[in-house]
Order: structure tokens, then C-alpha cells, then sequence
């Protein structure tokens, strides 16, 4: 297993986030329904929020059996985490396109590893979990083969897997340059900014309410969300 930036699965609620740059916002005229837009293809805020409550439960479940329990964390951030992993793995699949890759025999083992990592969960947890993980693992191993390509055209080879991740998202930062690809207002996200900033159409105001802007929101806004806003609880 490739141990690069994005882990296959974590018994942890904070999926590692990769941000891209490049891309905007859309402003107020976002339209009503959807969490993304890469090109035509669509992402809605209620597959978002299943995908996001489903795999709330799953992790709690398989957090009660591991021996670091998870802290507390927002649903509002898990949320983000869901957003920008299924963003990145519309936009690996234009660049597979562009650059005629398929995924590894590495990336089907991954796959098959985590799914009996998640043997205990129910159908829609387990369902939710193993769609966040596998939109990080393809991202991950279509990015890691464009970048050899890419490293190789310069004249590289036999380079590290993490040297060619890392080439790989410099060619994603510049397909989403060139590329439309936006992030519905309300979950924070300004990919073009290099990370989460607040783009809600409200203004924050003091402190507590710009912990929650956050990507590791402080334990006294947590603590201080109702129970059904926090994963962990």
C-alpha cells in the first residue's frame, strides 16, 4: 500500500483533505440543490448530507472498538471533507481521461482491504465510508501515475511514489485552472484560496462562530454545538 498523502482509511472522521487550487467559488447564484459542479457533472447537497450522516455513524461504530477513540468533531467539517473528496475524484476522472490511465492492481487491493475493515458496519454506513475512501484512493492512484508520466517527460525516472503524487497535483491545480469547477457557498470551501475560508453568504462574527470556519474547530465550539451537529458525540 502506497502511504502518500491520502490514506486509505483512518478510523477517524477527519478524512485528510487535499485542496486544489485554481478554481472558484460560485457567488450567490449557486444553484439551489447542488454541492459542486466539475464541468457538467453534478454533486448534490443531499447526497452530500447522506453521505456525510451515514458515514458519521459508521465511524463512530468503528471508533468504539479502536483504542485512540475519536474526538468530537462537526458534522459541518466532516462535511467539507465529504465535498472535497468527491470533487478531487470528478476531476482525476477527466485527467485519466486526458491521459488514457486506469486504476492499479494496488488501487483494487486497497479497495478490498478497507471494505473488510468496514465488515461491521450496516449497508448505507458501510456504503458511505467505502465511497469517501475510494474517491481519495482513485484520486490518489491516477494522480501518483500522471505524475510519473510527467516526471518521465522531464527526463525523471525511477522516481518516489510521493515525488510523482506530488507532480501529479501540480497537473490537477493546472486542469482546474483551465477548468469550471465550483464549490456551493455553504460549505466553506474557496479551493482557489490554497484552503477553507469563510464564503457562507452570513458574516462571522467573534471568535466562536470563526472556530466553526475551521478545519480543526477548537473543543469549546464543538463542546458547545448540539449533540445532532456533532460526529462523536
Amino acid at each position: 500500500m502506497f502511504n502518500g498523502p491520502v490514506r486509505m482509511l483512518r478510523v477517524l472522521p477527519v478524512l485528510p483533505v487535499v485542496l486544489l487550487t485554481g478554481c472558484g467559488v460560485a457567488g450567490t447564484q449557486f444553484h439551489p440543490g447542488l454541492a459542486a459542479q466539475v464541468g457538467d457533472q453534478t454533486i448534490t447537497t443531499r447526497h452530500v448530507d447522506q453521505v456525510t450522516d451515514e458515514a458519521c455513524k459508521g465511524l463512530e461504530k468503528l471508533s468504539k472498538g479502536s483504542t485512540q477513540p475519536n474526538p468530537p468533531t462537526p458534522l459541518s467539517t466532516l462535511s467539507k471533507q465529504v465535498t472535497t473528496a468527491l470533487v478531487e475524484k470528478l476531476v482525476a476522472e477527466q485527467l485519466a481521461d486526458d491521459y488514457d490511465v486506469t486504476t492499479t492492481p494496488d488501487y483494487k487491493s486497497n479497495l478490498a482491504a478497507a471494505e473488510q475493515q468496514l465488515s461491521s458496519l450496516s449497508g448505507g454506513q458501510k456504503d458511505a465510508v467505502q465511497e469517501v475512501v475510494e474517491a481519495q484512493a482513485y484520486m490518489q492512484d491516477v494522480l501518483v501515475q500522471i505524475g510519473e508520466i510527467e516526471l518521465k517527460k522531464q527526463g525523471q525516472t525511477g522516481s518516489a511514489a510521493q515525488d510523482q503524487y506530488n507532480e501529479g497535483m501540480k497537473v490537477m491545480d493546472a486542469w482546474v485552472a483551465d477548468h469550471e469547477v465550483d464549490i456551493n457557498p455553504k460549505y466553506g470551501l474557496d479551493l482557489g484560496s490554497g484552503g477553507p475560508v469563510d464564503t457562507a453568504l452570513s458574516v462571522a462574527v467573534g471568535q466562536h462562530a470563526k472556530d466553526g470556519q475551521s478545519t480543526k474547530p477548537s473543543t469549546a465550539y464543538t463542546d458547545a454545538l448540539p449533540g445532532n451537529l456533532v460526529c462523536f458525540d
